[in-house]
């Protein structure tokens, strides 16, 4: 569709892999990252070699965090502080936050904390990439510092 040139402005496909990993997560994670990976990869590869990459920009994100300390079951508990990647030939390639390590910035509740918000993300996707304004569409949203996020 992409290379065909038909108009799309935004897309959405729900991961194959599985993610919700309260047990036995070495083995599940480990397989749906692999998974989740290679399709990424090949995707990038095809619309490179179609010569469209400039077109798009993957947004890929967990719809939940994850707890740095592992449960009785060899999992982890859902959490705070998710985290999203930007790919494409036009991502800046930067990191936005910070990286605290994996025990490092856990609050009292043994979440990570947030170090970016994630409406900020999401406000300069929408301006940078599709041209929209962010304040119309999400509530509150300039009061979020906006990333450069593009080449």
């Amino acid at each position: 569709m992409i290379a065909a040139g038909l108009p799309l402005r935004v897309v959405t496909i729900t991961s194959p892999g599985h993610f919700d990993t309260h047990a036995t997560q070495a083995a599940s994670l480990n397989s749906g990252l692999q998974l989740t990976s290679d399709s990424l990869l090949a995707f990038q590869r095809d619309l490179e070699a179609r010569n469209v990459a400039d077109r798009v920009l993957i947004y890929i994100w967990s719809e939940f965090g994850r707890r740095a300390t592992e449960n009785a079951s060899a999992g982890t508990d859902h959490g705070s502080g998710g985290i999203g990647f930007l790919i494409g030939t036009r991502a800046s390639g930067q990191l936005i936050g910070s990286f605290p390590g994996i025990t490092g910035g856990l609050n009292s509740l043994g979440n990570l904390q947030p170090t970016a918000d994630f409406r900020a993300v999401y406000a300069a996707v929408l301006e940078q990439w599709l041209g929209a304004e962010a304040n119309v569409i999400l509530p509150s949203a300039s009061g979020y510092q906006r990333p450069q996020l593009l080449k």
